[in-house]
């Protein structure tokens, strides 16, 4: 006796894989992840298959949709991932790299690290090359490396 699962999916009406697509698409939309709406298109694509293809095998049908699913996301998250910003729209967040390119005073130094004050705000510094800063003196960020900002002399 063959599954009742896999007679039922052959007897599906291209439809209801439309159906299906809109619905794993809508659920992408509402909660963007960027997995659903790849098997939301491979059940379009099943749609347009049972349409071409009437009467394949129910176990035939969920394969080739799991298949589809499988490479759409893997083909798509590569897609993705290569054409979008790799840097966020905005670096509201990231204070630390908007100071790039300021300058800053020297509060305290040793051993090529200190702190720095910059718009009247503490920051870890360290300077690279063995450059050597005094209390007062002005350094320019060059980088910043999570909260800790990498400066050079001025």
């Amino acid at each position: 006796m063959e599954n009742q699962f896999f007679l039922w999916v052959a007897e599906l009406n291209p439809w209801v894989w439309v159906a299906l697509g809109i619905t794993l698409i809508t659920i992408e939309i509402l909660a963007p992840s960027f997995i659903f709406v790849w098997p939301g298109l491979a059940a379009i694509v099943m749609a347009v298959i049972v349409w071409l293809v009437p009467g394949l095998a129910g176990e035939y049908l969920v394969a080739i949709f799991a298949i589809l699913s499988l490479v759409m996301i893997f083909v798509g998250r590569k897609f993705v991932t290569k054409y979008t910003d790799k840097e966020p729209a905005s670096r509201l967040n990231a204070r630390s790299r908007n100071m790039v390119g300021q300058r800053a005073k020297v509060l305290a130094f040793e051993d090529g690290r200190g702190t720095i004050e910059v718009s009247g705000v503490q920051w870890p510094a360290r300077w690279d090359n063995g450059e050597i800063a005094n209390p007062g003196h002005t350094v320019v960020i060059t980088e910043a490396d999570g909260v800790t900002l990498r400066v050079t002399n001025a």
